[in-house]
C-alpha cells in the first residue's frame, strides 16, 4: 500500500499544493491539467512495457526501483522546480516510478496471498492511491501554509526512501522457464482497461480539481485540503470494503462496481450547485462510490491472467492513466475558461460510460 501511495503522490501533491505554488510562479488550472496529463501520460505508455519487465526481473527489484525514483524525482521538485514548465516536466519523470508500482506489487501480492483473500490484498493495493491523495490533502495545511510547499516533496521522498528499505528480500525471482506469456490479441483484460479509462477519467479529473473548486466556491484553503483528505480517505476505506465484499461474493470483483459508478454520476452533477455545502456532501460521495473501484479491476484482471498478472495490471493501468490524463486535462481547460459546470457533467458522463462497460464485461463473462 505505501509504494503505490508513494508512486502516486508527486501528481496528488501537485493538485492539493496548487494554491501555493502560485505563490512562487504562475500555475494556472490549465497548468495543473497539464501538469497531472504528463505524469499519467507517462504512466499510460510504460505501465504495459514495465510489467512486462517486472514478469522478467520478478517483484522484488520492481519494488525497490520504484521508490527509488519516486524519491530521487520527489527531491528534485523540491530542489529544482522554479517554473510551471520546470513542475511538468519533473512530474513526468514521476510517471515512470508510478508506473512501476502497482505492477510490481501486484505480482508480490499474487505470489504471497492466497486466491481467498486477494480481494482484500488488492482492495488494499489500490487504497494506497487514496492514501497518497489522503496525505497530499493534509501536506496543505499541515506542512505547504505553515513551512512552504517544496518541504511537502522532502517528505514523500522520505517516505519512498523507507518504502524501498521495507521491500521485501524473500519472494524469488521468476525464472526463464516460469515466467508468463500474456495471451495475444485483444481479450477481457483490455475491456476492463477501458472500464478503467472511462471510470478514472471521470475520478481523477474531480480529485484534480477538487481543492481549486472548492476555493475558487468559497472554502478556505486549509478546509479545502482537509477535504480532499477526508474524501481520499473514505475511498481507501471504500476500496478495501469492496475488496473484502469480493472474498466474501465469490470473488465476482465486478458485481457492485455499476451501482458505484452510477452513484459517483450523481454525485459530479450535484458539485455543479457550488454551495460550499453541497460540495463537501458531494466529493464524500464521489469519494466513497467514484473512486473506489481500482481494487476491485485489479483483482478482475488478476484472475483473468494468473500467468501473467503483472503484464494484466499493466494493462488495466493504461487505461487507468489514459483516463487519467483526459480527464484533469479537459478539467483545466474548462476551468480557465470559467466553464467547471461542464467539466463535472463531462465527469458525469465518463461515470456512465463506466458503467456501460464493465455491465458488457460482466455479461460476455469476464472469468470465462
Amino acid at each position: 500500500m505505501t509504494l503505490v501511495a508513494t508512486g502516486a503522490l508527486p501528481g496528488f501533491l501537485a493538485a492539493a499544493l496548487a494554491p501555493r505554488i502560485r505563490d512562487d510562479f504562475p500555475f494556472s488550472s490549465s497548468s495543473l491539467g497539464v501538469a497531472a496529463a504528463v505524469f499519467y501520460v507517462v504512466s499510460m505508455v510504460l505501465s504495459t512495457p514495465l510489467g512486462r519487465v517486472v514478469e522478467r526481473i520478478g517483484a522484488v527489484a520492481g519494488l525497490r526501483a520504484s521508490a527509488g525514483l519516486t524519491a530521487l524525482v520527489c527531491l528534485a521538485v523540491a530542489a529544482l522546480a522554479d517554473s510551471a514548465a520546470g513542475l511538468i516536466a519533473i512530474l513526468g519523470l514521476a510517471g515512470v516510478g508510478n508506473a512501476l508500482a502497482s505492477p510490481a506489487v501486484s505480482a508480490a501480492l499474487k505470489h504471497e496471498i492466497a486466491p481467498p483473500r486477494q480481494g482484500l490484498a488488492f482492495g488494499s493495493q489500490q487504497a494506497g492511491a487514496s492514501l497518497g491523495a489522503f496525505l497530499a490533502g493534509l501536506s496543505l495545511p499541515a506542512v505547504a501554509i505553515p513551512f512552504g510547499w517544496r518541504w511537502a516533496y522532502v517528505g514523500v521522498a522520505a517516505i519512498a526512501l523507507a518504502a524501498a528499505a521495507a521491500a521485501p528480500r524473500h519472494i524469488p525471482r521468476p525464472t526463464p522457464g516460469k515466467r508468463g506469456r500474456p495471451p495475444k490479441g485483444l481479450g477481457v483484460v483490455h475491456a476492463i482497461g477501458l472500464t478503467a479509462f472511462f471510470a478514472s477519467a471521470a475520478s481523477v479529473g474531480f480529485i484534480s480539481f477538487l481543492v481549486t473548486y472548492s476555493v475558487e466556491k468559497g472554502i478556505d484553503e486549509g478546509q479545502a485540503g482537509v477535504l480532499l483528505a477526508v474524501v481520499s480517505l473514505c475511498a481507501a476505506i471504500s476500496r478495501i470494503g469492496l475488496g473484502a465484499v469480493a472474498d466474501r461474493a465469490g470473488q465476482d470483483a465486478l458485481r457492485p462496481v455499476p451501482a458505484m459508478f452510477l452513484v459517483s454520476a450523481c454525485a459530479y452533477l450535484l458539485l455543479i450547485v457550488g454551495e460550499p455545502v453541497l460540495i463537501v456532501v458531494a466529493a464524500l460521495l464521489a469519494g466513497s462510490f467514484g473512486w473506489a473501484w481500482p481494487g476491485a479491476l485489479n483483482l478482475a484482471v488478476v484472475q483473468h491472467s494468473p500467468q501473467a498478472p503483472a503484464w494484466a495490471v499493466g494493462v488495466m493501468l493504461a487505461g487507468l492513466f489514459a483516463g487519467a490524463v483526459a480527464g484533469p486535462l479537459t478539467l483545466g481547460v474548462l476551468g480557465d475558461a470559467g466553464h467547471f459546470t461542464a467539466g463535472w457533467v463531462l465527469c458525469a458522463t465518463f461515470a456512465l460510460l463506466a458503467t456501460v462497460t464493465v455491465v458488457a464485461v460482466r455479461r460476455a463473462g469476464y472469468r470465462s
